[in-house]
């Protein structure tokens, strides 16, 4: 586990019991409600979120559609929260890379407000491709910064904070990571302050 992700660890774990009234839960809600609208589900589907937090993004899905539910996360104590909130669902401790399930396994993953706190981001791509079934998709919402602020939060910010951001990454950078993973229809697009992204294997 690299530096940026024990920080992550750290601050999800003191903060999971009570992220929804936190401003950080407020913060993340529009990346959710993204993919809430934008999410394509068929009756039978396995969903894995990633970094699924307390599993709000995934007990919403369930009621978009009867899917099979999973989320990964590496706070023990998100996952403890998301259990107790969503004992339909299924969660486990565990990183975006390399995600322990089989090849060709699941038919949608979804990322909210996560991405820019993998330290792996096109090894994360790569597992996508793997895991995902032939035409799965997968769904990112994480935030979008201006030019400007953005390169003030990647070179100046984020590596002297204990937050565990990465770096945000632009419309552009974020297309060619599953690009280069072998993803084709690929569609990104900006939102007020989300960036999304929509990928099909």
């Amino acid at each position: 586990m690299g530096k940026k992700t024990e920080q992550s660890q750290k601050v999800y774990n003191a903060m999971a019991w009570e992220y929804d009234s936190a401003p950080e839960g407020s913060y993340t809600r529009p990346h959710k409600e993204e993919i809430i609208k934008n999410a394509v589900l068929r009756e039978g589907d396995t969903v894995l979120d990633v970094a699924c937090g307390n599993g709000h993004l995934l007990g919403e899905l369930s009621k978009k559609e009867r899917i099979h539910a999973f989320g990964v996360d590496i706070s023990e104590n998100m996952i403890a929260a998301a259990r107790a909130k969503y004992p339909g669902c299924t969660f486990a401790v565990g990183p975006c890379a390399p995600l322990s399930y089989e090849n060709e396994s699941v038919d949608v993953i979804t990322v909210s407000c996560a991405f820019h706190h993998f330290e792996t981001p096109q090894a994360f791509a790569r597992e996508c491709m793997r895991v995902l079934k032939k035409n799965g998709r997968v769904f990112i919402a994480d935030p979008f910064f201006l030019p400007a602020v953005r390169w003030i939060a990647n070179v100046v910010v984020f590596p002297l904070s204990k937050t565990g951001d990465v770096k945000v990454y632009s419309q552009k950078e974020l297309h060619l990571f599953f690009e280069q993973a072998g993803f084709s229809d690929i569609e990104t697009y900006i939102t007020g302050t989300v960036l999304f992204l929509s990928a099909r294997k």
